[in-house]
């Protein structure tokens, strides 16, 4: 079912890549949330804002995998000291200064590259979490944008949070 729910195929539009990418994350998110929480809840006093790491290591490795297999890359420029969630997720292409304690917002990018290593544009990985407690309090969304360049990306994350104020 999974792979159905994440059909990439060559020439898709870094846009296209996002909707398929929403529709899988909104599948799973909840899903994956409620048959992990006993576990992740108990870890979290002690392990804290990486507990959400484990989390999306339950359901975004699966995006790489289907993406890599339709011959698009994500990875970036991945240095030693970088951490990296589920495969996908850069801490260090992160941004997280939005929301109340317990309805934080983690802004995640990812410079999407066809089959011959052109950037399509950039996907945007909008995470909401608690500092107070283990949880994840809305839907992560995905959006899809044409800026490949860190500059140009961090100017359209502060954009797109100020149309949520």
């Amino acid at each position: 079912m999974e792979q159905l729910l994440l059909n990439f195929k060559p020439g898709m539009s870094v846009e296209k890549i996002g909707e398929v990418t929403q529709n899988y994350v909104s599948s799973q998110w909840k899903k994956v949330l409620n048959e992990n929480m006993e576990e992740l809840t108990k870890v979290f006093p002690e392990l804290e804002d990486s507990t959400y790491g484990l989390y999306l290591d339950k359901f975004i490795p699966q995006i790489v995998d289907a993406l890599e297999a339709a011959g698009f890359t994500t990875g970036g420029d991945i240095k030693e000291s970088d951490f990296i969630i589920g495969k996908l997720l850069n801490f260090r292409n992160s941004m997280e200064k939005w929301g109340s304690e317990d309805h934080r917002s983690r802004v995640f990018w990812i410079v999407v590259e066809d089959q011959k290593n052109r950037s399509l544009g950039t996907l945007i990985f909008d995470f909401f979490h608690s500092h107070m407690q283990f949880d994840v309090p809305a839907l992560p969304n995905i959006f899809a944008i044409e800026a490949t360049t860190r500059k140009e990306i961090i100017t359209a994350i502060d954009r797109m949070k100020q149309g949520d104020a």
